[in-house]
């Protein structure tokens, strides 16, 4: 991963760090939430392992194909 541009100037962190961050943000969110939660997020048994690799795979899936519509429509453009 490439640090931004303009980090050593602006003081910003990398790329990699801002990644990270967001990741242990998240994560402690998620246990905030179970702690703070506790019976009220009975709503949220719906959301499983199963689901959300499933989510995943179809989400990677459609991105994939986009990109791939994206790339072949700028290949075929770029010969002009």
């Amino acid at each position: 991963m490439k640090r931004f541009s303009s980090s050593k100037d602006t003081g910003a962190p990398c790329r990699r760090c801002m990644v990270l961050r967001i990741f242990l943000g998240m994560v402690l969110l998620v246990i905030i939430l179970g702690l703070l939660g506790g019976d009220e997020l009975a709503y949220l048994r719906y959301i499983t392992t199963q689901n959300i690799g499933n989510f995943i795979m179809i989400s990677g899936v459609v991105i994939f194909l986009v990109k791939l519509c994206f790339w072949y429509w700028d290949k075929k453009h770029r010969k002009i």
